[in-house]
């Protein structure tokens, strides 16, 4: 028997046996089929109904954990829906969506029995019907707006149906919901049973309910949802995996009831069990950004050398942002993707000096600043108090300043370096030589063309990491 209200974890060993021959995992590049194999067969043996999260930060990688999840199950035979709440928020009332958009995809599956199917999911419809208007809160006013009916087809105004209906009484129509109360409940009671008889027909495993994006919602929303599961969908073989992320749910909660509510507390009463995602590699993840932005197909990889160039820059990336978090990394990495993509073809041995530009300009943007100013000196102090930045090498940074400056190029460099090693000394020469080789090239130079594109990154990432 599983332990409510507990956090699932498992074992080395646990994942190693769940690692079979399968190739059903062969994308997945940060190692998680594993784990989505081992927690599936736990719920698989779930009995009744049960609700489960699936919790990491924001921008980690959730919903490409869910569908992954979600596609794993039905090739396994088991029916899912796949429900993303921030998509439907503006709908105001999540019963209806839900209702509408778990019929829109079930419909399309192969039951063992359409007919009965079919007849159930009218049955269950009927019952929603009915249903709704008891679940209008008492001075819960905006949820009259619902402009969604039960069949999910847009432009009907039910919330105008209703105040017709009721002369526009909203307080007598409350009153009048509390004095029925058990009317109510046989009303909850015959839409639980409608569903009941959805889930039989199609086979005897669970039906998986995936909610993604929950935490992004409007908190009313997030909250209405949330008591529908617990309260309207407790039905034996009926899966609830809220994919979300616990702290940000938490100041949900606290918004609609107010900040003296124990909000995790609060939500231990919807929850079964907890699956915490595990963080991946850096190296991992690194590698399938850049993979997944198809970093090594742009123009300025695909000059001599092209592989290496590529590699030397994924290296030179992981190296710098071992200890930074995940999120960081993934604006930084998309920051760098809009660089790569706007810079010319140049030799391989520049790809090193892209990764400290990009990496400096996501963690100190006053350190690049100070630097293209030619005060290194300076740099290095405001970099000092950056926990983050032992990695970066500005010493790529200003030999193409020195090469753009043209100031005593090499031995500018070697008076900067002389303390390196030959070796060390030699890369920031071969950086310096290939800043003037793009200068002779086309015309402008490689340092100007670098932080040009890293400035029109700022607007482009913000845009797309906004929550």
């Amino acid at each position: 028997m599983i332990k409510r209200n507990a956090e699932l974890q498992f074992s080395q060993d646990d994942l190693v046996v769940k690692k079979d021959e399968e190739k059903w995992f062969d994308a997945d590049l940060l190692d998680r089929g594993p784990h989505i194999k081992a927690v599936s067969e736990l719920l698989l043996m779930t009995q009744g109904n049960f609700v489960m999260t699936v919790s990491s930060p924001w921008g980690t990688g959730k919903t490409t954990f869910v569908r992954m999840w979600k596609a794993y199950l039905e090739s396994r035979g088991c029916p899912c829906v796949l429900f993303n709440a921030w998509e439907h928020d503006f709908a105001e009332n999540p019963f209806l969506t839900f209702v509408a958009e778990m019929h829109s995809q079930l419909c399309t599956l192969k039951s063992a029995g359409k007919e009965t199917c079919d007849m159930a999911f009218t049955a269950l419809k009927e019952a929603a019907k009915k249903l709704f208007p008891r679940l209008i809160s008492l001075g819960a006013r905006g949820l009259l707006g619902v402009s969604l009916d039960v069949e999910g087809v847009l432009g009907k105004d039910i919330g105008k149906g209703l105040c017709e209906a009721l002369g526009g009484s909203l307080e007598a129509y409350a009153s009048d919901v509390m004095e029925k109360h058990g009317d109510t409940k046989r009303l909850v009671e015959d839409f639980k049973a409608e569903l009941s008889k959805v889930v039989a027909s199609f086979s005897d495993r669970p039906l998986f309910f995936f909610v993604d994006e929950l935490d992004r919602c409007k908190p009313t929303y997030s909250v209405e949802l949330l008591e529908a599961v617990k309260h309207l969908f407790e039905v034996d073989g009926v899966i609830f995996i809220l994919a979300l992320d616990r702290e940000q749910l938490g100041h949900s909660v606290k918004a609609a009831y107010g900040e003296g509510i124990d909000a995790d507390g609060y939500l231990r009463r919807f929850i079964d069990l907890e699956y915490r995602i595990p963080e991946p590699s850096k190296e991992a993840f690194i590698r399938h950004l850049s993979e997944f932005y198809g970093v090594s197909g742009y123009p300025l990889f695909k000059a001599e050398n092209a592989q290496r160039a590529c590699g030397e820059f994924e290296d030179e990336f992981i190296k710098i942002t071992k200890n930074w978090p995940l999120r960081t990394i993934e604006k930084a990495f998309l920051r760098g993707t809009i660089l790569l993509r706007g810079i010319k073809p140049i030799g391989w041995a520049a790809a090193k000096g892209f990764a400290h530009y990009i990496c400096l300009r996501e963690l100190d943007h006053e350190a690049l600043s100070l630097i293209c100013g030619g005060e290194e000196s300076k740099a290095v102090v405001t970099l000092r108090e950056k926990e983050l930045a032992g990695s970066i090498d500005i010493e790529f940074i200003v030999s193409w300043t020195f090469a753009k400056n043209n100031s005593a190029r090499y031995s500018s460099v070697n008076r900067t370096t002389s303390f390196r090693e030959p070796r060390e000394r030699d890369e920031y020469s071969l950086a310096v030589r290939y800043a003037q080789a793009y200068r002779e090239k086309y015309g402008t130079h490689l340092h100007d063309e670098v932080v040009k594109f890293l400035e029109l990154s700022e607007s482009l990432v913000q845009q797309s990491t906004e929550e």
